[in-house]
């Protein structure tokens, strides 16, 4: 698959024409690009839709996840599309996975999330991750389709201020380096994306208490059965149920010196820059989860009559639908935008991607809202439609890859001329 971005010079055919004196500039996606658009969106709704409603309201939490998915999404080589192509995977450029992870968000934000956080912490670990390290991870990740993986930042007391970091903020979670060069490590993370069920876990800690986070943060790769590592509780949500997120405990956990990711005390740092990409994922998530709220509104608003007329006959009910595929695609633009911009812009504005994440999140709920409005009474009833599900994962992004307050700041922070 071609992972050529979108570029004013394609043509809608995806030539790479110079365009001609007065003729507008095409940013539309290439022919590979739109094909693969189109077989991840047949996916989403021949099998991940219909699979995940069955599947959400399981009681064991275990019997959410629905593992042949993920070895059918590995298949088509989408769990491992952003390693290198050396190491297996596609080098898949950053507009590519936000089309993979909103048209998974079309049928389930639950099953779209838990790519994406693999996706994710890959790029860390491709990056990063010392000769060791690399082997290890790669020969499991690789052979397993089912090998998910988790990125742990959020504490009980830390939440999203690593979107902002300011000179006092430090994570709870420690490790304190042995005189044989092993850490030991102690802390708690909660809320935690694939946590109770990852391969591998991506683990921030405070490496040095004297320093602020950027410069004493350093990031280790766990995996499930080592001792004194556990998971304490699978969290209950509303929102997001086919995947599960939960809480971790670190009780003296020993670990080798080759499961240090990156330079000691700098984990963070680096982290963060590998991680720009991630927050216009974030933004793609939400975006694919309304696209499909406002669909279901538009076919009910064309075939429900009330007033001798179908609903969209009505001026009021189509001013609504206007207003949402507005919103739409105004976020989609924005996103676009981004995704291109932070791989070829050489002085890309940070500021693009948390504005991307804030107008797709704040449009997505008001969209949801509204395909909730033009359903009536039939929203709230149990089964009867999708758009409440929808609703109710949209809202988890209204925090999630930081809460929408912490983006404003950190753009405002960016104008009076602070670090990103």
């Amino acid at each position: 698959m071609s992972t050529s971005a979108l570029s004013p010079g394609l043509s809608p055919e995806g030539g790479d024409r110079s365009r001609t004196a007065g003729s507008p500039p095409h940013f539309g996606l290439s022919p590979d690009l739109r094909a693969f658009r189109q077989d991840v969106r047949r996916f989403a709704v021949e099998q991940v839709r219909p699979r995940a409603a069955r599947r959400e309201w399981q009681a064991d939490a275990a019997d959410r996840i629905d593992w042949e998915l993920v070895a059918e999404a590995s298949a088509r080589g989408w769990r491992t599309m952003s390693l290198p192509v050396e190491d297996g995977g596609q080098g898949a450029s950053a507009l590519a996975l936000c089309l993979l992870i909103e048209e998974l968000a079309y049928g389930d934000m639950g099953f779209a999330v838990l790519l994406d956080q693999t996706l994710k912490v890959q790029r860390i670990l491709a990056r990063l991750a010392g000769s060791r390290a690399r082997r290890h991870f790669l020969d499991r990740f690789l052979s397993d389709p089912r090998c998910v993986l988790a990125i742990c930042f959020t504490e009980p007391e830390v939440g999203s201020d690593y979107i902002i970091p300011h000179p006092t903020f430090r994570f709870h979670t420690h490790a304190e380096q042995r005189p044989d060069g092993s850490w030991v490590l102690n802390g708690q993370k909660h809320f935690i994306s694939n946590g109770a069920d990852a391969g591998f876990y991506l683990v921030f800690a405070c490496t040095d208490a004297h320093q602020p986070a950027q410069s004493g943060t350093s990031a280790f790769l766990l995996e499930p059965g080592l001792p004194g590592f556990e998971v304490s509780e699978v969290h209950e949500k509303i929102a997001q149920r086919c995947i599960n997120n939960a809480a971790l405990r670190f009780t003296d956990v020993v670990l080798e010196p080759w499961r240090l990711i990156g330079p000691v005390n700098h984990g963070y740092a680096g982290s963060h820059e590998i991680l720009k990409v991630s927050v216009i994922e974030a933004a793609a998530t939400t975006l694919g989860t309304a696209q499909a709220a406002y669909e279901m509104a538009v076919e009910h608003a064309r075939t429900r009559v009330q007033g001798n007329a179908p609903l969209i006959g009505h001026a009021n009910i189509a001013c609504r639908l206007a207003e949402m595929y507005s919103e739409l695609e105004a976020a989609r633009s924005l996103i676009w935008r981004a995704a291109w911009a932070v791989e070829n812009d050489p002085d890309y504005d940070y500021r693009l991607g948390s504005a991307a994440k804030l107008i797709a999140a704040d449009s997505a709920v008001r969209v949801c809202l509204s395909a909730m409005e033009i359903f009536g009474g039939l929203a709230i009833m149990h089964d009867r439609t999708g758009v409440s599900k929808c609703l109710r994962d949209c809202l988890s992004f209204l925090h999630s890859d930081g809460a929408q307050d912490s983006h404003r700041r950190r753009i405002a922070r960016m104008m009076e001329g602070g670090r990103a």
